[in-house]
């Protein structure tokens, strides 16, 4: 008895198929796409950070700068000349726009300084003030930058300005 023995019939990998390796495949690219569709659209965005106007100083002028909704906001400081341990009255005007002013942040450009924020109050019309001191620093001319803080839309703004005080 001849038995002819005959080698199996290979076919290209190509054209073997796999259901379930197809199914992994998908999804793994829709977790994928998912995850970067969520990371660019829907993460959630640090605050806008307007640009500074160097040319204007609030210890001297009132400064405005336009706001990214369309609306303005001013700043106005006093009394002028800006002295150190006195009283500081601050008035922001907000217009055109829904943002809401919150706080202002002083800081020192050039020379370092504790945390100094005022709380603003609203006063109707889009004006918010509130009233603080700066303290004594120790080299005799200070560049302070007040940042306002405003929210608009579950975002938060900040608006920089600038001014200077002699000791």
């Amino acid at each position: 008895m001849n038995v002819a023995i005959q080698a199996p019939v290979l076919t290209p990998r190509a054209t073997v198929t796999c259901p379930l390796c197809a199914l992994v495949g998908a999804l793994t690219a829709a977790v994928v796409l998912a995850i970067l569709a969520k990371t660019l659209f829907l993460a959630p965005h640090g605050p806008t950070q307007l640009a500074l106007d160097e040319s204007c100083s609030i210890s001297s002028e009132t400064c405005a700068m336009p706001l990214p909704d369309g609306g303005r906001i001013e700043f106005v400081l006093g009394p002028r000349p800006v002295r150190l341990l006195s009283p500081l009255k601050l008035e922001i005007r907000v217009s055109g726009s829904n943002a809401r002013a919150m706080e202002v942040d002083f800081t020192g450009v050039n020379t370092p300084m504790a945390f100094n924020r005022a709380y603003l109050i609203p006063s109707g019309n889009g004006v918010y003030g509130a009233q603080t001191s700066l303290p004594v620093c120790a080299t005799g001319r200070m560049v302070w930058q007040a940042t306002i803080l405003l929210e608009s839309g579950g975002r938060q703004i900040l608006a920089p300005f600038r001014f200077e005080t002699n000791r």
